[in-house]
């Protein structure tokens, strides 16, 4: 699997699907229409996009888990552009086989119930089928777009001090910190001997 020609093409979701000869796989749909099956589960996939993007899972996991107060389900912000939430696509056949996949949420039309089922509409034409309930589903868009938000609030924070500490350079140096250099110099080359 190319991961980077796939998000290239502009992930919109990565969902657990049953392959016949195959069986626990991987159906990733991208812009444009595009649609892989990979035979590497949702959690392989769902790891090798995270290198991708430089990402600690379980770190980004946690910290936003604890922001929303939720444990489990977190919405995933790989950049400030793709922020996927875990939708339940199906029933696992085995043990240790997800019934998650995740959708981004810039894709996402609208939700909808008809016959039982909960639809999200996607902005590429496709739909897919949640097993859960419509408010379940909202919810977890809910959530994807205050992580959106706060990924984007702490990424300004970051911007806006690393522009205080540039300004900061362009200050004539004061006896203080010419002193303060000095010290420092000083221990640096009593550490040397």
């Amino acid at each position: 699997m190319d991961i980077e020609k796939i998000i290239s093409e502009e992930l919109i979701a990565f969902l657990p699907v049953y392959l016949a000869m195959k069986g626990n796989c991987t159906l990733i749909l991208t812009g444009g229409g595009g649609k892989y099956e990979i035979e590497k589960t949702v959690r392989t996939v769902l790891n090798q996009i995270s290198k991708f993007y430089l990402i600690d899972l379980n770190a980004t996991k946690k910290y936003y888990g604890d922001l929303l107060n939720i444990r489990n389900l977190t919405p995933i912000p790989f950049n400030r552009d793709n922020i996927f939430v875990p939708i339940k696509v199906r029933k696992p056949l085995l043990k240790n086989d997800g019934s998650f996949g995740y959708v981004n949420i810039s894709y996402i039309k609208k939700t909808f119930s008809a016959k039982g089922k909960t639809i999200i509409q996607l902005n590429e034409g496709n739909n897919i089928e949640s097993l859960s309930s419509v408010d379940t589903v909202n919810k977890h868009i809910k959530n994807g777009y205050i992580v959106k938000k706060l990924y984007r609030e702490k990424e300004n924070t970051i911007n806006v001090n690393e522009k205080n500490l540039y300004l900061e350079y362009d200050k004539p140096a004061t006896k203080r910190d010419i002193a303060l250099l000095i010290n420092e110099i000083l221990k640096i080359k009593e550490n040397i001997r």
